[in-house]
């Protein structure tokens, strides 16, 4: 299988600046890159066939983002997460869900709640198989649904830029039984405060969910010693 560096394509009408940065960002994600790794920029221009200077760019918005840094005598490496890092990311994501799930509760149909019955009970039979992969990725369907229900498209937007780093820190909790134990409950917690028009518990329970999850992340992180 490709690299995300190595599946990069020019071919778009996206600027180019922006397909390099989707795509060390994709990397850095996927763990392809990580915490320490040279990001060197004659390197990856000729990685990915390009010239030096939209490299300079996708960089620099890189670290705009906080996912790389200078170091002295080494150049542009890509940053860990601290747990200052964590718990900021959490926070945003929190508060935006929590607004989302309001919304969602006013406005998602009756064939999306008959859409997330059938995938919680998926995750329920994939809970109790222990099958995190495909768990994960029937959780993660089950929350982008929940998210799009609520109707605000720039709300969705906002909620999206954050994804990616809360898919990165999800791979590392769910492959705990009792985290995933803990997920089903509150998924189900959800979604009946959702079928009920309940916005304040449905508010509640998605904040107690996070919650949850960071303060599972937290201590995984604290025990390996993640940097």
């Amino acid at each position: 299988m490709k690299s995300a560096l190595e599946s990069f394509n020019v071919s778009s009408i996206k600027p180019i600046r922006d397909l390099i940065f989707e795509s060390i960002r994709k990397a850095i994600f996927d763990g392809e890159l990580k915490p320490g790794d040279r990001l060197v920029e004659k390197e990856l221009a000729e990685k990915m066939q390009v010239s030096r200077t939209p490299i300079r760019e996708a960089l620099r918005k890189l670290e705009t983002e906080g996912l790389i840094k200078h170091v002295p005598r080494k150049g542009v490496v890509v940053k860990g997460f601290t747990p200052d890092d964590i718990i900021e990311i959490y926070s945003i994501r929190q508060a935006l869900e929590a607004l989302a799930i309001t919304y969602t509760v006013k406005n998602i149909t009756e064939a999306e709640i008959k859409k997330l019955k059938a995938l919680l009970e998926r995750m329920s039979e994939l809970t109790e198989e222990d099958d995190t992969t495909n768990l994960f990725n029937t959780s993660q369907e089950f929350n982008e649904i929940l998210i799009r229900s609520c109707r605000m498209p720039r709300l969705i937007k906002l909620i999206n830029t954050y994804q990616e780093y809360l898919e990165r820190f999800r791979v590392v909790t769910m492959g705990k039984k009792e985290r995933k134990l803990s997920a089903l409950k509150d998924h189900r917690e959800i979604l009946q405060a959702v079928i009920d028009r309940d916005a304040a518990r449905a508010k509640q329970m998605v904040e107690n969910h996070l919650q949850g999850a960071l303060e599972a992340y937290l201590k995984t992180f604290n025990v390996n010693g993640n940097k």
